[in-house]
């Protein structure tokens, strides 16, 4: 994808465990770092569909001169892949990431948080792009019950993306989710994060009807924006 697309920066994590790369790359400049992000679960389609989509539509150069534009289409590759939705060694990355909640019991079978908090190549890699790019706020795309999930001070971002695609907005998930990334991000370090459930099983074309103008709309509205709470 990136060999058709003018990057202004590339580069390339790993090998994973599967012995595939982790792919980063800068879409556009600006005074703020904003991070887009996809594939945490590889059996959620939808959400790395719609980073991709994103990408290769081209909406994004609305975003020059406005904002820096980081791109991390696919966390985990192993499990994209393979269509799992744990990585190469057989872990939930969103219950791996190293916050004061982490729970080394898996509340169910399918949410397994590794050895110990933050093992994983993918959660390591992850942790030194958020510090390094400190970004102004970061939109990650995940499967399952249509909603607005926000972490942190963004509120006002949750509410502008709800205006365009018409999906609930929360700050409560309704059940535990330690070593999650969104309480690793949001609420730990106070950076606005977005956690986008797209319907699941909504198929690529309502997928991207539904949520193309809400994510260009936050995108927009955070590279504007100092305050997104």
């Amino acid at each position: 994808m990136t060999a058709e697309i003018k990057t202004h920066h590339f580069e390339n994590f790993g090998p994973t465990e599967g012995g595939r790369k982790i792919e980063l790359f800068q879409l556009t400049r600006g005074s703020k770092n904003l991070l887009l992000m996809g594939g945490v679960h590889g059996d959620e389609p939808e959400g790395f569909f719609l980073v991709e989509e994103f990408v290769r539509s081209g909406l994004w150069r609305e975003l020059e001169g406005v904002a820096s534009l980081w791109v991390l289409p696919r966390l985990n590759p192993d499990g994209c892949a393979t269509h799992t939705r744990v990585n190469g060694r057989g872990v939930d990355l969103n219950r791996n990431m190293p916050t004061k909640d982490w729970d080394p019991v898996a509340r169910k079978e399918r949410y397994q948080p590794g050895p110990s908090a933050g093992s994983e190549f993918e959660s390591q890699t992850l942790i030194k792009i958020v510090e390094r790019l400190q970004p102004h706020a970061i939109i990650t795309m995940h499967t399952w019950e249509p909603m607005i999930n926000y972490n942190g001070p963004a509120r006002k971002l949750a509410e502008v993306m709800a205006a365009q695609s018409g999906y609930v907005i929360t700050d409560d998930i309704g059940y535990p989710t330690p070593g999650s990334f969104g309480t690793w991000a949001g609420w730990e370090r106070k950076i606005p994060t977005i956690t986008l459930e797209i319907e699941r099983d909504s198929g690529s074309e309502k997928t991207w009807s539904v949520h193309k103008d809400s994510l260009m709309a936050g995108l927009l509205f955070a590279g504007m924006n100092d305050e997104l709470g």
